[in-house]
C-alpha cells in the first residue's frame, strides 16, 4: 500500500486540480500557476522515482518544505503574492518560514527528528487544507486552489516519508530502531508526538491570526511551546517528553473547552476547525501519559 500511495496521490492531484480549474484557466495568476506546478511536480516526481532511492524521496519532501518556507517568507516581508491570505499574521509566517527551512535541511541531512516533524506538519497541512476545501467546495477561485495545493503538498510529503525504504534510511542507527517497535507505549508516544507537533502551530495560528475568543489567547501561546517541547523530547527518546505531553494535554483540553465556551455563536465553526487539531493531540497525549504511568508502576 505504501508503494502504491505516491502514484495514487499524483493521479488524484492532477484530477482534482483539473476539476477545480476547468473553465477558469484564465482566472489564475502567474504565482498560482507556479505554486500549482510545483505541487504537481512534487507529486509526480515522488511517484516515478525508484522506491529504493530513499535519499531522493527525502529530498522531494525537503524541497517541498523549502518551497513552503519561501512562500511564507513573502508574507513576512509584506510581499504575499496571493489574493487569499492563508497566513493572516507575519509572526506566524515567520514561524512557518523558520520551521520549513530547518525541517527541510534536516530531511536533506537524513536527521531522524526531521522525518517526524515533516510528517506531523504534512498531516496538519492535509487536514487544514481538506477542511478548507470542504468549506470552499462550491468555489472555483484562488481560495479553493490554494486549499487544494495545501492538501496535495502535505499528501506528497507524507507519501514520501512513510515509504519503508525512507523509514529505514532515517532509522539507520540502533538507537532509532526502537521507534519502529509495536510496543503499545512506544506506538502511543509516536502518535502523540506527531499529533502534538501538528497542534502546536495551530495554537499559534489561532492566537496570532484568528483569536475568536480573546480570553484564550494567552493559554494558546503558553501551550504551543510546551507541546512542541514535549514532542521534541519524545522524538529524542526522553521519557519526560511523554509526561510533558500528558500534562499539556490536560491544558489543551481545558483550552479547547474554554475557547468553545467564550466564543460568540457565529464564530463557533472556527473553534470547530481548530478543535480538529487540538482534540486528537490532547487525547493521544493523555493515552501516552496514562500508559507511561501504568508501565512505571
Amino acid at each position: 500500500m505504501k508503494r502504491v500511495l505516491p502514484g495514487a496521490i499524483a493521479i488524484l492531484s492532477l484530477g482534482w486540480l483539473a476539476y477545480l480549474w476547468w473553465g477558469h484557466w484564465s482566472d489564475a495568476s502567474t504565482t498560482v500557476w507556479a505554486a500549482s506546478s510545483l505541487a504537481i511536480a512534487g507529486a509526480v516526481g515522488g511517484a516515478i522515482v525508484a522506491p529504493a532511492r530513499a535519499r531522493a524521496h527525502a529530498a522531494i519532501a525537503g524541497a517541498l518544505m523549502w518551497i513552503l518556507a519561501a512562500f511564507a517568507f513573502t508574507r513576512v516581508i509584506g510581499r504575499w503574492p496571493f489574493a487569499w491570505d492563508a497566513m493572516p499574521d507575519a509572526r506566524y509566517a515567520a514561524f512557518i518560514t523558520t520551521m520549513g527551512v530547518v525541517v527541510g535541511f534536516g530531511l536533506f541531512r537524513g536527521a531522524f527528528w526531521a522525518r517526524w516533524a515533516a510528517m506531523a506538519f504534512s498531516a496538519g497541512s492535509m487536514l487544514g487544507g481538506a477542511l478548507n476545501s470542504i468549506h470552499m467546495r462550491a468555489f472555483r477561485d484562488e481560495t479553493a486552489w490554494l486549499a487544494a495545493i495545501g492538501v496535495i503538498g502535505g499528501a506528497t510529503i507524507l507519501s514520501q516519508l512513510v515509504r519503508p525504504e525512507v523509514r529505514a534510511h532515517f532509522a539507520r542507527s540502533a538507537q532509532h530502531a526502537v521507534w519502529s517497535s509495536r510496543d503499545r507505549l512506544v506506538a502511543s508516544a509516536r502518535w502523540a508526538a506527531i499529533a502534538n507537533f501538528a497542534a502546536a502551530p495551530m495554537l499559534l495560528l489561532y492566537a496570532l491570526g484568528q483569536p475568536v475568543a480573546p480570553t484564550t489567547i494567552v493559554s494558546a501561546l503558553v501551550l504551543a511551546p510546551i507541546l512542541g517541547l514535549g514532542s521534541a523530547l519524545v522524538v529524542a527518546r526522553r521519557a519526560i517528553g511523554i509526561v510533558i505531553l500528558g500534562v499539556g494535554s490536560l491544558g489543551l483540553l481545558a483550552h479547547t473547552a474554554a475557547t468553545a465556551e467564550y466564543v460568540t455563536a457565529g464564530s463557533l465553526p472556527v473553534v470547530g476547525y481548530y478543535a480538529a487539531f487540538w482534540l486528537p493531540a490532547a487525547l493521544l497525549g493523555l493515552v501516552a501519559g496514562v500508559l507511561a504511568v501504568t508501565r512505571a508502576k
